[in-house]
């Protein structure tokens, strides 16, 4: 039976180059396609631990021991959320808020655009204040996760054509 190959292509940043470039050196892959093959398998057993819920930890040489936070991998860990639950979607990762389809980082973004304290937020979108305040510590603890998925959503809104204004700065 023959294996049936298929081609992948993407385009990429020159930033997301020069990390791709980096990975590849520092695990000596011999070609790019070794490099990013070799992390997806590394990224999937990860992603099989975290589902199990299992943690990962690092050790230094004194034998201090910190959690390894892998933005792309927490909403797979039962971390414990009351109001916040992952959903399934073909590349966002990030928590929605329990029974809508509100995530979390819409309402977040929207305190800070308008200026809103947790008490307004939560008469705002008919949330209990605790709500709110949960979605105010999972955003601001997974800002690298939201910053790539705003990315992302503005990278295929701008392939459909769609006109944007400039990204805002990132804090």
């Amino acid at each position: 039976m023959a294996v049936e190959i298929k081609r992948q292509n993407f385009n990429i940043t020159p930033e997301q180059e020069a990390e791709l470039a980096w990975l590849r050196e520092a695990i000596e892959a011999p070609t790019m396609k070794d490099a990013i093959l070799r992390a997806v398998r590394v990224l999937s057993i990860l992603a099989h631990e975290a589902q199990q819920g299992r943690t990962l930890y690092l050790s230094t040489p004194d034998g201090k021991m910190t959690q390894l936070l892998i933005p792309e991998l927490q909403s797979l860990q039962a971390d414990g959320w009351t109001y916040l639950v992952s959903r399934p979607h073909p590349w966002r990762r990030q928590l929605y808020v329990k029974g809508r389809k509100l995530r979390a980082f819409t309402v977040w973004t929207g305190m800070l655009v308008n200026q809103m304290t947790p008490e307004e937020a939560a008469e705002n979108w008919d949330l209990p204040l605790e709500a709110i305040e949960e979605i105010i510590r999972y955003c601001e603890s997974h800002k690298d996760l939201l910053g790539m998925e705003a990315d992302e959503e503005r990278h295929r809104l701008l392939e459909e054509g769609v006109a944007l204004e400039p990204a805002p700065a990132r804090r």
